[in-house]
């Protein structure tokens, strides 16, 4: 009989504790957020010393027969020298900059002792030419930037719209660039322009002549951070900071981002950034020069990366008066076409209107490439600083014929000037201007 009382006190308990178990509640598992993630913040670089000597001749430039190569290899580490004068357009060894020599260069804005040039109140003074809308005039220029991956080509857009193009090589490994990149400056038209890609230093040279607006897409974390400390910084539209600024059409990363000057300059005014430039501009001329004919201008040796950029070729077209843009032989083609769709979300692409580049003046402006220790891409490949003040040897290309100028600058805020050998201004011919970045001693083979 305890037996029996015993063993039915031990069911009763076991009861019990399964009545409390399924009353419980139960642990939850947890599930992971379903949220995008914020962004994670560039951290602040650490600034690399200033220089105790100078590189010398660390890295010759390529022969023309040196190409870069298509396969990842390392790449030795910088040195951290930099240079502790800079000798504007001129010789001298290469050096390597790093980043508190770069701001410090960049921040240099002293004003413009440059003369002004006396025109009409309607006339563009990058162009010379009258604009449609006077209001055009009173906003601040555009820079965009413009990828030039093979893939790109087939959809580049605003090249015609755009009053000045800055071509410059780009992510060089032991001084062998990968390829080219354009800066296109919209300031008397609209347009539409695409496809938009990260900047380089080379903009931080050329924003402060133009006072304007800097857009672009992405960026290695040195740019970006050096971007952040100058004066302009407001200025500076990272499409993928700053995604209003922008739309994403089809395609890979090389050729989907696109954005309207009329939208950059509407996003400027939602965030109050305001103000007009007040730009010197170039001389111009519409009486054609004298000079040593120049009916093709050809990039086809190196050091210009011809590997990715093709052979370039300006044809001059007598009927238009315009030199056109020819890539390994054909057309290189522009666009323009309404956009639409979501801001910082999918494009939608107007009929586009297709017509080969052109520009009313080809300039050649040979100037000092040296490398930065910015690392732009997974081949381990760096960023170039671009010296662009000073002065030196430039050819001007217009009408057909060719003019070997100088070219000076003394500053960040000045424009560039051009003179002949007896010192006289010498005037482009009005309409659009296309500036090829060339290294030192470098000449296109001109036909």
């Amino acid at each position: 009989m305890p037996r029996l009382i015993l063993f039915l006190l031990a069911l009763v308990a076991l009861f019990t504790l399964l009545v409390v178990a399924c009353n419980a509640e139960p642990t939850p598992t947890p599930v992971p957020p379903t949220r995008r993630p914020t962004r994670t913040p560039i951290p602040p670089a650490t600034l690399k010393p200033q220089p105790t000597q100078a590189i010398p001749t660390a890295t010759r430039l390529p022969t023309q027969t040196e190409e870069p190569s298509p396969e990842p290899t390392a790449s030795p580490a910088p040195a951290t020298p930099v240079p502790a004068s800079n000798s504007g357009g001129g010789g001298g060894g290469l050096t390597v900059w790093t980043m508190a020599p770069l701001i410090q260069y960049f921040s240099n804005l002293a004003p413009s002792t440059q003369e002004g040039i006396s025109r009409g109140a309607n006339v563009n003074p990058l162009t010379g030419l009258e604009v449609s809308n006077p209001a055009f005039l009173q906003r601040r220029p555009i820079l965009a930037r413009i990828g030039n991956d093979p893939s790109a080509r087939e959809i580049h857009a605003g090249f015609n719209q755009a009053d000045l193009v800055f071509e410059e090589m780009i992510d060089q490994r032991n001084m062998v660039f990968a390829v080219t990149r354009f800066t296109l400056v919209f300031y008397g038209q609209d347009g539409t322009f695409r496809p938009l890609r990260s900047a380089r230093a080379v903009n931080a040279s050329l924003l402060p002549m133009l006072d304007g607006i800097l857009i672009s897409s992405g960026g290695s974390k040195g740019t970006r951070f050096m971007l952040s400390q100058l004066a302009w910084k407001d200025r500076n539209l990272d499409g993928d900071l700053q995604g209003s600024t922008i739309c994403i059409a089809p395609g890979d990363y090389r050729v989907r981002v696109a954005s309207t000057v009329q939208h950059v300059h509407d996003y400027l005014a939602s965030k109050g950034i305001t103000g007009s430039p007040n730009l010197r501009g170039f001389q111009f001329s519409g009486s054609a020069p004298n000079g040593a004919p120049a009916n093709v201008i050809a990039f086809d040796h190196g050091p210009w990366p011809l590997r990715a950029t093709g052979v370039i070729e300006w044809r001059y077209d007598a009927a238009s008066g315009k030199y056109l843009r020819f890539v390994n032989g054909a057309p290189h083609n522009t666009q323009s076409y309404p956009l639409d769709g979501k801001w910082n979300g999918a494009c939608a692409i107007g009929a586009p209107q297709t017509e080969q580049i052109a520009s009313s003046n080809v300039i050649v402006l040979n100037v000092k490439y040296e490398p930065t220790d910015f690392v732009e891409d997974t081949l381990n490949s760096y960023s170039a600083f671009v010296e662009m003040t000073g002065a030196g040897a430039a050819q001007i290309y217009r009408d057909g014929v060719k003019q070997d100028v100088t070219w000076s600058r003394p500053t960040l805020t000045d424009f560039f000037k051009f003179t002949d050998a007896s010192g006289a201004e010498v005037p482009l011919k009005p309409g659009n201007t296309w500036f090829e970045l060339a290294p030192l001693g470098y000449s296109p083979t001109i036909k």
